[in-house]
C-alpha cells in the first residue's frame, strides 16, 4: 500500500516505544543507544502504542504498520535510529532514545512484546 507524506509526517510526530526490559532500561535518559541495543529490543517483536497503534519488526527485516492507515516495507537499525523503507521505495529514519527507563520512537513509547 503507497502512503501520502502527510501520514509520514503525522507518524514521524506521533511514534515512540516502550521496549520490553534488558540492557536498554540500563541508560539514562539522553544516552546513545547502540545498533545491537535497538535490535534486541524490536527485531522479531510486535510494538504496540496505548492507542493501540502496531508496528511489526519482523527477524527477517521485514516492517508493518497497522494504526491510523496500514503500511509495510523493511528496516534497518542504526545507532540512535531506525530506517523504514515503505514499499513504495519512500524511506524515513526514525530517531530512538531512552527516557526515564522507556524506549521511544521520535515521540511515541511503544510496549514491545516477541511475536507467536
Amino acid at each position: 500500500m503507497d502512503i501520502s507524506p502527510l501520514p509520514l509526517v503525522l507518524l514521524g510526530a506521533s511514534l515512540t516505544i516502550l521496549a520490553s526490559a534488558g540492557p536498554i532500561e540500563a541508560h539514562p535518559g539522553g544516552a546513545s543507544l547502540t545498533a545491537a541495543e535497538i535490535t534486541f529490543a524490536i527485531k522479531g517483536k510486535i510494538c504496540t502504542t496505548k492507542a493501540g497503534a502496531k508496528f511489526s519488526f519482523g527477524v527477517d527485516g521485514t516492517y508493518i504498520y497497522d494504526g491510523l492507515w496500514q503500511s509495510h516495507g523493511s528496516y534497518a537499525v542504526d545507532a540512535d535510529s531506525i530506517t523504514v523503507t515503505f514499499a513504495n521505495g519512500l524511506r524515513r529514519s526514525f530517531a530512538i532514545s531512552v527516557r526515564d527507563g522507556i524506549f521511544y520512537l521520535e515521540k511515541t513509547a511503544i510496549f514491545c512484546a516477541t511475536e507467536g
